[in-house]
């Protein structure tokens, strides 16, 4: 059986994947030495160096710090093109990416009309070289509530709405700031007709998911963890249909599990939790989505159907307008089959 191949096939969305944790080396460090960041800084070989063996404590940090090397429009339109690159080569088809454009443009004199510009500059370059979209929510940090307001009105503005934003997000670790300073954000976002993510349960397990449901009412949660261990909330969120996207890649590095197998991907799916996977940052956690899927089948409990299915529902539960969601359905199910024969055995 050849799974490897067969996930590689299949059409995918990737509905999880962070910008700066999925930078391409070659490309991101071209940038930074053209951005002259080696003579300023003297700490980019410390940096550099942990791009190849990182801290998984400090894999954030690693990511905002690789992020500033990043400053011009040319810059980003660069590293979302290499990104689009990358994600064809894992037979990806579409992702939402989360960006988190306050953190670009402290560092430059970029307006969010230039941001959300070059953002799609990259974007429509890998669309038309290797067929790969993408979407952009653009994140506020948690621990920078000051820019909240501002990240809503942005993703909510003309030039979002022409320019691929989908989604209002908020990233980071949840003992950064009360999820209550988001509140008024996010219902700026659902007001004016856009999606919102939530990343919860990082840190504060399902104290934080709690919270995030009850004050900012998500379209969608992220990198969640500790719901197996509380039925009430997994029977909350079977309920209400709440989609949660995880990475069993993140939790192994971030020692949330001592092995693959531990992940309670098996709980999930069998209490009925529209749970999805994504790769999050493949670059730092060293994965891809198709290692996501090979380990929920090999390591995780999970049958071949069972994966099919998510992979299935992450198509559907995407942010997509309706009529390239259906082609894209058209797309996976016409696929799916050809995949089988060509590299499953009976």
């Amino acid at each position: 059986m050849g799974l490897r191949e067969f996930f590689a096939a299949i059409p995918k969305v990737d509905l999880n994947l962070q910008l700066t944790g999925a930078f391409v080396d070659e490309g991101l460090l071209m940038i930074a030495r053209q951005n002259g960041v080696p003579a300023e800084s003297d700490d980019f070989a410390y940096w550099t160096d942990m791009l190849v063996n990182p801290d998984y404590q400090r894999v954030d940090e690693l990511a905002a710090v690789a992020g500033s090397w990043v400053r011009y429009p040319e810059d980003i339109a660069r590293v979302v093109y290499d990104i689009g690159v990358g994600l064809s080569k894992a037979g990806v088809s579409y992702a939402e990416i989360a960006v988190t454009p306050s953190e670009f443009m402290q560092q430059s004199s970029m307006s969010i009309d230039v941001f959300i510009n070059a953002l799609n500059d990259g974007r429509d370059r890998a669309l038309r070289g290797w067929g790969v979209d993408m979407s952009w929510i653009l994140c506020i940090p948690r621990d920078n509530p000051r820019v909240g307001d501002d990240v809503a009105r942005w993703a909510t503005g003309a030039t979002a709405k022409s320019g691929n934003v989908v989604a209002l997000g908020l990233i980071g670790e949840e003992d950064a700031q009360p999820v209550g300073q988001f509140k008024r954000a996010f219902a700026t976002a659902r007001k004016k007709g856009i999606f919102t993510v939530a990343q919860a349960g990082s840190s504060m397990g399902v104290d934080g998911l709690t919270s995030a449901l009850e004050e900012l009412e998500p379209h969608r949660l992220t990198e969640t963890w500790g719901i197996h261990g509380h039925p009430n909330m997994i029977n909350s969120l079977a309920d209400s249909g709440t989609p949660i996207v995880v990475s069993i890649s993140r939790a192994l590095r971030r020692g949330l599990v001592d092995d693959v197998s531990a992940y309670p991907l098996r709980t999930l799916v069998d209490n009925n939790v529209q749970v999805l996977l994504a790769s999050g940052m493949p670059r730092l956690y060293r994965s891809s989505l198709v290692d996501e899927y090979v380990m929920a089948v090999e390591q995780c409990g999970l049958d071949l159907t069972d994966v099919v299915d998510l992979a299935r529902r992450s198509i559907q539960l995407s942010f997509l307008e309706d009529e390239p969601k259906k082609t894209l359905l058209d797309k996976f199910d016409k696929q799916l089959e050809f995949a089988r024969l060509s590299h499953l055995d009976n």
